[in-house]
């Protein structure tokens, strides 16, 4: 497929565009979700520092609470609470009404006598069991035996407006903050926890009075209400103070589906350890984060908060929209600009082309140069004129010198050719020639029918003449024995150097007959030829005819026991293990 040079370059032009724009909005993409992990994380610090701050105002408070009222009863001139049981009243009931928070003063004993006043305004949800009207104002509980619980409940003017006995199961000293306090005489935190009486959750500060009397203060946990339920635009955003056994302390929703499904998936894992992660919930996906509230030296209670992730994205990326809507335009602006530019460049480059197809046809001296405003297609438009000069003159040399290398190498190849199946001594044939000849035969032979042997030659006493001459004369002779083989041989015959001192003749469509006869004339040859040197030399034949459907191996073994037998008779012979 062809595609036109403006084509092209608006095409490389839209292709950096994407190439550029495709990872800003990737990038984009990501950095509006850090932003609104850190958004988030922002928020939760906050929020977190504020319920950090309220919980330490509000154990300031109450524990200044706690300590007014503990003076009250340590300066009160008869402890036995039974004998100044109005003044109890009274002097409770005042520091209860100036808090909003305070639900009931209370004291305990360690023989399990409890009295206590509980402020109804704060918590409308009082147990149904005690009854009570809407007149009522404070509600009064004594234990003085074990077994029995006196209710009494007072009217604004602490007028009793009622008063019954219950059976009672309730043992101060088997309580929390009773056991908290009774060894130490700092102020205890116990909680939060939901309290007894009432459906809310609650925090109990306590503090040993003497050595067998503990006081402690009810505090209802409702300042945390508007912390949590701050917005902050967010509508999905929402949060929960809960304690390290899961109980929900204050929420800014009833519906806790997410928050159990949050925890679940970090059940396994220490809360003071998990980091700002998100949920995938019904295709939606929520970032959250919890952290310990440093509210006092056991960090019991954590504060987790939630949002979407969509949502908390949404203003990042309204802004990065505004910028891909500039960069879309700025493109557009671009896109004709290039467009005129492409067409500047696309008239000589065609010219260019034209000229280039002058070289491919080898037109050399018809190349002309092409002008243009452009400084590089004038300079690539010279660099053509010249090269088409420079192929000219070097094609021609070329072809010379391809000519003339391509006779040498054919030179070449045919002298490896020879070497590699020739015996550089004796300029005869060597093993590897030798031993594929005798393996074409035999396949002839087999497809044929025909017949063909051959004959093993070894020179006598041949380490006689190295010995006495040196190797030089034994090289020479060598060269003699082969050159008196290849003289009274066939055409057809193949002479080889079998190694050392022998040699084999390959013989085809010859019997044992002519095999034998061959062999006795070479004998005779030799033994009445003068050497150089050592003038006389014999040489002892082994004649073997092939035999169907013996290897190759076989073929040779045979001729060689015959070779054997011919040195052991006395040398200077011709023998062969086949009938004759």
């Amino acid at each position: 497929m062809k595609i036109p040079i403006r084509v092209t370059i608006l095409g490389l032009f839209l292709f950096l565009s994407a190439f550029v724009l495709g990872p800003i909005f990737y990038i984009q993409s990501n950095l509006s979700e850090d932003l609104a992990k850190k958004a988030m994380n922002d928020y939760f610090k906050t929020t977190t520092f504020k319920v950090e701050k309220n919980i330490e105002v509000m154990n300031a408070k109450n524990i200044a609470i706690a300590n007014l009222a503990t003076t009250f009863i340590q300066n009160t001139p008869n402890e036995d609470f039974t004998k100044n049981e109005e003044l109890y009243l009274k002097k409770f009931a005042n520091i209860l009404e100036n808090s909003k928070t305070v639900y009931s003063l209370y004291l305990g004993f360690s023989d399990d006598r409890f009295y206590e006043i509980i402020n109804l305004n704060i918590h409308h949800e009082v147990d149904k069991r005690f009854k009570i009207k809407k007149t009522d104002r404070w509600l009064q509980i004594e234990i003085l035996n074990p077994s029995i619980q006196i209710v009494s409940l007072f009217d604004k003017d602490f007028k009793l407006t009622s008063k019954k006995e219950l059976k009672n199961t309730y043992k101060p000293t088997l309580r929390p903050w009773y056991k908290n306090s009774i060894n130490t005489n700092q102020t205890k935190k116990t909680g939060p926890y939901l309290f007894s009486n009432i459906n809310s959750i609650g925090i109990t500060y306590s503090k040993k009075l003497n050595k067998d009397t503990v006081f402690a203060v009810d505090v209802l946990v409702n300042d945390f209400h508007t912390i949590i339920n701050t917005k902050n635009g967010i509508n999905s955003l929402e949060s929960y103070i809960f304690n390290k056994d899961k109980m929900i302390i204050e929420s800014s929703t009833n519906n806790n589906k997410i928050f159990d499904k949050i925890l679940s998936i970090n059940k396994n894992k220490d809360l003071h350890t998990v980091k700002q992660s998100t949920i995938n919930i019904e295709n939606k996906t929520y970032i959250y984060d919890i952290s310990n509230i440093k509210s006092d030296h056991e960090k019991k209670e954590y504060i987790l908060s939630y949002a979407l992730l969509e949502e908390m994205k949404s203003p990042y990326l309204e802004k990065f929209n505004i910028m891909h809507q500039v960069l879309l335009l700025l493109g557009l602006i671009l896109l004709p600009l290039m467009w005129y530019f492409a067409s500047i460049i696309v008239k000589p480059i065609l010219l260019l082309t034209k000229e280039s197809h002058k070289v491919k046809n080898r037109d050399f001296d018809k190349v002309v140069q092409v002008s243009s405003v452009v400084t590089e297609v004038g300079i690539l438009s010279r660099s053509i004129t010249s090269m088409a000069k420079s192929i000219h003159s070097y094609q021609h040399e070329l072809e010379e010198k391809v000519e003339h290398r391509t006779k040498e190498l054919y030179e070449k190849n045919r002298q490896l050719k020879i070497l590699s199946v020739t015996d550089k001594l004796t300029n005869t044939y060597n093993r590897i020639q030798l031993d594929n000849t005798i393996e074409k035969e035999i396949q002839r032979a087999n497809r044929k029918n025909s017949h063909f042997g051959i004959v093993i030659i070894d020179i006598d006493y041949f380490k006689k003449v190295n010995d006495t001459y040196g190797h030089q004369v034994g090289d020479t002779v060598l060269i003699e024995f082969s050159n008196i083989l290849k003289q009274n041989t066939r055409r057809t015959d193949t002479v080889g150097r079998w190694g050392g001192e022998e040699f084999v003749i390959i013989c085809v469509e010859a019997d044992l007959q002519e095999l034998l006869s061959l062999a006795t004339i070479l004998k005779e040859k030799i033994e009445k030829h003068t050497f150089s040197t050592v003038k006389t030399k014999t040489a002892s034949f082994g004649v073997a005819t092939y035999k169907k459907p013996e290897s190759a191996q076989d073929l040779i073994n045979r001729a060689d026991k015959a070779l054997y037998i011919a040195k052991e008779n006395g040398r200077n012979r011709v023998e062969t293990l086949e009938k004759i």
